[in-house]
């Protein structure tokens, strides 16, 4: 009796362990069931930055400008006419987007610096879709090259980031113009036999010589980069629906980006003679000085005066060139944008695809006589985004102040993703809806800009725009001093929209002024 009651007992244990051992691989195998319902219900992205772009675009009413798929998309969903940046230059403005944080938190306020090493807590947007369930991976800038970490931040992709070069063998793989690559070649056999043996050396000995803001020869779209970006993204999309799982493509598109090089046929949408030039070229009244730069960026072309000081315009004809070279640019992003949305179309992948376009910056045209970006004013801050696809009513225009760390908030909650607890911004689905009587509370939307030491905060509501310049390296994470304060700015978009007038001592803003300084000060001491 014993030995039976010793083998029934030992019956029951391995019984019990067969089932303890069954249990893990069937919790695992319903947890395979529920990630795989999940992705199943997620949304794929289409992430479409473009750098350097301003809404001169026909969807936000410009009308001399021929761009078609931007109108196309518009249709398709919601197009945001009062977004900003949270920095207006590229490296920190992307860094900012792809972590979901804003300038001081990822303590990027430069062109060299990588948020990897700085902010090694925190963790891009794609990389976390990863930890969601999806494939990722992008073609073109989606970071600013010089401060990312390899592999175009390889953390941020399931797949390898891309950046192919374009066809033609164009010369530092940026121009193609014959005349133009003739003469670079010889300069650059001039400088390696002179000792110059090096790219960085042999590139600044050229460029100091010839260095075109533009080009416009009639060759085709996959000669300069974007055209071959475009080509790889749809390469690459095929990839990602062929996997199954549900994706993320980011393109990052090059121009309208200096110099401005596009195909002969972009630039024959536009007549250079009917072309208008910016229409305020003076300093702001009362504005400090501190706000204008003689932009450097575009100086350094060849083609370009090099004795401009802050405040002189550059020559009438020189400015319908540029301007019509971005035009052209812009018209040529607006091609491959079109080649995208086909694909999708062809695909039948639209109605499960949220798509979000966006610029990093907006672009000064000769504006208070500045070019580029690198400021805080309404040019260079103010940027196109628009959002398509599922839970997004087709044809909206909203005038809502919203900003750049918005975007991913949103984009998770219209593919079906959890939010990241770490984003600093809001969803705007609640705007998206078509509903007149759906609105969200929004002070505003926040950017700021450095002078040296001095750092320029700015909020942007539907009618102002309120600046600070603090001293002495502040940033949002210390105290907040008045102390600090070396220079206000306030501009009314409703009666002065070409900011020719800085309004800050103006006693009829007063209460507009202490208002807006409560809001920025609330902003700025939550960073602590």
């Amino acid at each position: 009796m014993k030995h039976i009651k010793i083998s029934v007992i030992m019956m029951a244990m391995t019984l019990f362990a067969c089932h303890a051992q069954k249990g893990p691989k069937q919790s695992e195998a319903k947890n395979d069931q529920v990630q795989m319902a999940t992705a199943k219900n997620q949304k794929n992205i289409l992430f479409i930055a473009v750098d350097d772009l301003k809404p001169l675009l026909s969807n936000y009413g410009q009308e001399e400008m021929v761009t078609p798929n931007f109108d196309r998309l518009a249709d398709m969903g919601i197009t945001f006419t009062n977004a900003h940046v949270q920095y207006a230059v590229c490296g920190p403005s992307r860094a900012s987007v792809m972590t979901g944080t804003y300038p001081d938190r990822t303590k990027v306020w430069d062109l060299h610096t990588d948020f990897r090493e700085v902010a090694p807590d925190l963790m891009s947007m794609p990389e976390y879709l990863i930890s969601q369930g999806y494939e990722t991976t992008g073609v073109g800038k989606i970071y600013h090259k010089g401060s990312s970490s390899p592999g175009h931040d390889g953390k941020s992709w399931s797949l390898p980031h891309q950046l192919p070069d374009p066809e033609g063998d164009p010369a530092f793989n940026t121009y193609q113009d014959p005349r133009t690559k003739a003469e670079m070649n010889r300069l650059k056999k001039e400088a390696f036999d002179k000792g110059k043996k090096k790219y960085g050396q042999i590139s600044k000995y050229v460029f100091n010589k010839i260095k075109p803001s533009s080009e416009g020869p009639d060759v085709p779209d996959t000669y300069y980069q974007d055209g071959v970006y475009t080509k790889t993204a749809i390469q690459q999309l095929e990839s990602l629906m062929a996997s199954g799982k549900p994706w993320f493509e980011a393109v990052g598109f090059q121009r309208p980006h200096l110099p401005f090089n596009a195909p002969k046929k972009y630039w024959d949408l536009y007549k250079r003679e009917e072309i208008k030039i910016a229409e305020f070229q003076e300093l702001s009244e009362g504005t400090p000085r501190l706000a204008f730069h003689n932009f450097g960026e575009l100086r350094s072309y060849s083609d370009i005066p090099n004795n401009q000081d802050v405040g002189e315009p550059l020559p009438v004809e020189k400015q319908k060139e540029l301007i019509h070279g971005y035009m052209a640019c812009v018209s040529f992003i607006d091609a491959q944008i079109g080649m995208l949305l086909d694909f999708l179309e062809e695909k039948g992948a639209l109605e499960n695809t949220v798509i979000v376009l966006w610029g990093d910056h907006g672009f000064h045209l000769g504006d208070h006589t500045e070019w580029c970006k690198h400021s805080n004013f309404e040019q260079a801050t103010r940027i196109p985004f628009m959002f398509a696809g599922p839970g997004v009513e087709k044809g909206q225009v909203d005038g809502t102040p919203v900003e750049l760390v918005d975007l991913f908030p949103t984009v998770f909650e219209l593919a079906g993703v959890k939010k990241s607890g770490q984003t600093e911004g809001k969803s705007l689905v609640a705007l998206m809806d078509g509903d007149p009587t759906t609105n969200m509370s929004i002070d505003g939307a926040f950017h700021q800009y450095a002078r040296g030491k001095r750092m320029g905060y700015s909020i942007r509501t539907e009618r102002f725009r309120y600046t600070e310049w603090h001293d002495n390296d502040y940033r949002s994470y210390l105290p907040y001093k008045d102390s600090n304060i070396v220079g206000r700015e306030l501009y009314d978009y409703q009666r002065d929209p070409l900011e020719t007038k800085n309004h800050v001592n103006d006693k009829a803003y007063a209460s507009e002024i202490a208002d807006l300084k409560a809001k920025l000060k609330k902003h700025l001491e939550s960073r602590l």
